[in-house]
């Protein structure tokens, strides 16, 4: 048998009043759930926006610098802001850059247009100048550079061969070497010092030795050598006569020797040069070729300048720079005579 509650009528009236109530209250409560959210923050899928190259993104910022040249109300602006994401990423050659609207999206929500737009203008500028100053890409950067490298200038860079670690090694042993000597004299001060000595003994006495024997060996064309006495009192033919007899034993350096002061000698029979055996060949020849180009002084010397040239040539050659001779330097000396107005027979 059902249970009857006997409720006065005041207490049902609100227990009506209540349940209705609840009722209507869950039927707007589904209603509300059902419409979308106004206020709402962008949803994950906008949190971040992808550029591909940075002039896409230059186009998107100076599209949204158009849209705030024109004045904007509260309302758009909120639109505007919205609809930005919390940063841009752009891919580029070097990586990939992020950039945050924070800015740009807390001056929309001050309302300050003006600045929004500054921010935007100026952002796209970087952007382009990033663009401009970027070199281009080389797809043949290596084969040009390898193509560099492979000059002659570059030859000699080259890792170490063989030979490069052999010389290394060497002189690292030689130096351990001069170490350990040098090093154990440090303890012995006396004997680091006559070491010392000899060795300044020894490079003196090797560069005065080498001054030496350059100066006896050098070639001296200035002068006669000397012990070389010249008999003054011989004549051209004299001369003539000591070549032949020298020529005789196969001395041709000594018979190259005589008919050079037979020409000399020549020479001053005809008053073409004084007699005065001080004088070098060279200032024979001087004097002749002087001679030459004056016809007032000796006429006839003009025609001694040549063989008297050749003569003085070779005598340096064979006398005084110690060249062998032979039986050809002989004959030419005498055809020189011949020529100079020697008689030889």
């Amino acid at each position: 048998m059902p249970l009857r509650m006997n409720l006065p009528y005041s207490a049902k009236w609100l227990l009506a009043t209540l349940v209705c109530g609840s009722f209507i209250l869950m039927s707007c409560g589904l209603s509300l759930a059902s419409l979308p959210s106004q206020t709402s923050q962008p949803s994950a899928a906008t949190s971040q926006a992808q550029f591909d190259g940075v002039v896409s993104l230059t186009t998107e910022l100076r599209g949204i610098s158009d849209r705030l040249r024109e004045k904007r109300s509260n309302v758009e602006l909120a639109e505007l802001r919205d609809s930005l994401p919390k940063e841009w990423t752009v891919a580029t050659p070097e990586g990939s850059y992020k950039i945050s609207t924070d800015s740009l999206r807390g001056q929309l929500t001050a309302g300050s247009q003006e600045m929004a737009k500054a921010w935007a203008d100026n952002m796209a500028r970087e952007l382009a100048s990033y663009a401009a100053n970027r070199p281009p890409g080389d797809a043949n950067a290596r084969a040009e550079l390898d193509h560099i490298l492979a000059g002659s200038e570059f030859g000699a860079v080259h890792p170490p061969n063989a030979w490069d670690l052999f010389r290394q090694r060497l002189a690292a042993w030689v130096e351990r070497l001069l170490l350990r000597l040098f090093g154990g004299l440090m303890r012995y001060p006396i004997g680091g010092q006559i070491l010392f000595w000899l060795i300044v003994v020894a490079c003196v006495g090797f560069i005065a030795m080498w001054v030496f024997r350059y100066m006896i060996s050098r070639d001296r064309m200035d002068t006669l050598p000397p012990g070389q006495v010249v008999t003054a009192s011989r004549t051209w033919q004299e001369w003539i006569r000591a070549a032949r007899d020298a020529a005789g034993r196969n001395d041709f350096r000594e018979a190259v020797h005589s008919a050079y002061w037979a020409a000399i000698t020549r020479l001053e029979s005809l008053g073409a040069v004084p007699k005065d055996r001080s004088m070098t060949p060279r200032e024979y020849l001087r004097m002749v070729a002087q001679s030459s180009q004056s016809e007032l002084l000796v006429p006839a010397s003009r025609n001694y300048r040549e063989p008297l040239s050749a003569l003085t040539v070779r005598l340096e050659q064979i006398w005084y720079a110690n060249r062998g001779a032979g039986s050809e330097d002989y004959r030419e000396a005498l055809r020189q005579l011949e020529a100079m107005g020697c008689q030889l027979e």
